[in-house]
């Protein structure tokens, strides 16, 4: 339940919902300007980032923008596994020691609340790990048993050589049915004259053909992100665990990975930023985020068969000619892409990860080439998503990740890409016979 009230002339003037048409290059701007994008969602999230500044007690530590995400993510991980730290804003505060002082504890770590690298990388390593396997046996036992917490206690174990037992199949002991004694026959006197038995090559065509097996043609069904994020995850958990830069042996898996951890951050961005809008509910969110994916629709089709460039300078100048910050339609941007994983609308994800690349954040150009390459959303086209990819690389090594595109995460995508490369020659050593 939202506390705060925006004025009456903003709710009026903003909160009137109408169906958004298909926008055309022209009024695409216009279209913006009616949307959430143009100004709700944003101007509330500054608002609210503001009063923080306003009334928060200055410290005389400045952390980077980098060291506050990698806190960020330690907080989230210790509050996913049951070390209740408060909300994740990137200060590791009494709070958070007391928190990894638990953490510690529970692995058997020396305890003084502050993780060295080895704890702080298995920490993250096994909420990722978490995230993308405690639906499948046997961790989804362990988690409904256990909590959370069993959940990565077990994964210590694993680490350590400690097998994780398999879920055990009841027994049953097959029980002999009751069988009906047959009848005894009636007697049948035999005919004076055998009957004519026709043979097969005189026995009706239909007749013959009514014993085949039925023969259909199906189309190959393609799948949905979150239906791909299923297999994904179970393949995973039985694989012990993610794969490593290191052990990438399956290119377009370790990507599909890639992707899965990718949509669960880009959800939870959402999230976060959906929590401060007032009086707005999902349903009204999502209706301005179907107006975003028909706004950039039109440059979507181009994907598969254009230059990634040429794209992006394209839905810039929508963008620029919406008459919007660009800070604004970023922030709207992130809320869409989050919400259109969320309802399972694939077009809506990929237009929102479109937009975000051509606003100027380039690490979004991941979500591009994941659906260039599976399809989602789009024409598959792997030779399209190849450079959508390097696009996103070139940014992480700028300092510009996103959706936790750490060292390790973009190790595994550089790794994966290069695994995807097929149809080349076989190289055999030849022996001379001299």
């Amino acid at each position: 339940m939202f506390t705060r009230h925006i004025c009456l002339s903003l709710v009026a003037s903003s909160m009137i919902l109408a169906p958004v048409q298909r926008a055309q290059a022209g009024d695409a701007g216009a279209v913006l300007g009616g949307m959430i994008l143009g100004g709700i969602i944003v101007n509330e999230v500054n608002k609210n980032k503001q009063r923080k500044r306003t009334t928060s007690t200055r410290t005389s530590t400045r952390q980077s923008s980098a060291t506050r995400a990698e806190n960020r993510q330690v907080q989230t991980a210790l509050n996913y596994f049951g070390y209740n730290v408060g909300s994740a804003d990137g200060q590791l505060g009494r709070k958070s020691r007391a928190g990894i002082s638990r953490y510690q504890a529970d692995m058997g770590y020396h305890v003084d609340g502050y993780l060295d690298a080895f704890e702080k990388d298995f920490l993250l390593t096994s909420h990722q790990r978490a995230l993308a396997s405690v639906h499948v046996a046997p961790y989804n036992q362990i988690l409904v048993s256990q909590g959370p917490g069993g959940v990565l206690r077990t994964f210590r174990n694993e680490q350590l050589g400690i097998a994780t037992p398999q879920q055990q199949q009841p027994q049953y002991t097959a029980q002999q049915p009751y069988v009906q004694p047959a009848p005894s026959p009636v007697p049948v006197t035999a005919p004076t004259t055998a009957p004519v038995m026709a043979s097969v090559a005189q026995a009706p065509q239909a007749a013959r053909g009514s014993s085949a097996l039925p023969d259909f043609s199906f189309g190959k069904a393609a799948l949905s992100a979150e239906e791909r994020c299923t297999q994904v995850s179970m393949q995973t958990s039985a694989n012990g665990g993610l794969t490593t830069a290191s052990r990438v042996t399956d290119g377009n898996f370790a990507l599909g990975e890639q992707f899965c951890l990718a949509r669960t951050h880009a959800q939870t961005d959402a999230q976060r930023i959906e929590a401060t809008i007032p009086n707005m509910n999902a349903a009204q969110v999502e209706q301005q985020c179907q107006g975003l994916a028909q706004v950039i629709a039109p440059h979507v089709e181009k994907l598969p068969a254009s230059d990634p460039n040429l794209v992006m300078s394209e839905v810039s100048a929508v963008l620029t000619g919406s008459g919007q910050p660009m800070a604004q339609l970023v922030s709207g941007g992130k809320i869409c892409l989050g919400v259109g994983y969320r309802i399972g609308d694939d077009a809506m994800a990929l237009a929102s990860a479109l937009l975000l690349s051509s606003a100027g954040e380039n690490g979004y150009s991941e979500m591009v080439s994941h659906h260039l390459r599976e399809g989602f959303g789009v024409q598959a086209s792997a030779s399209q998503a190849g450079p959508w990819m390097q696009i996103a690389l070139s940014a992480a090594d700028a300092g510009q990740g996103v959706l936790g595109q750490s060292p390790e995460r973009v190790a595994v995508l550089r790794a994966a890409q290069g695994g995807t490369q097929q149809g080349a020659l076989p190289v055999f050593g030849v022996t001379t016979g001299n």
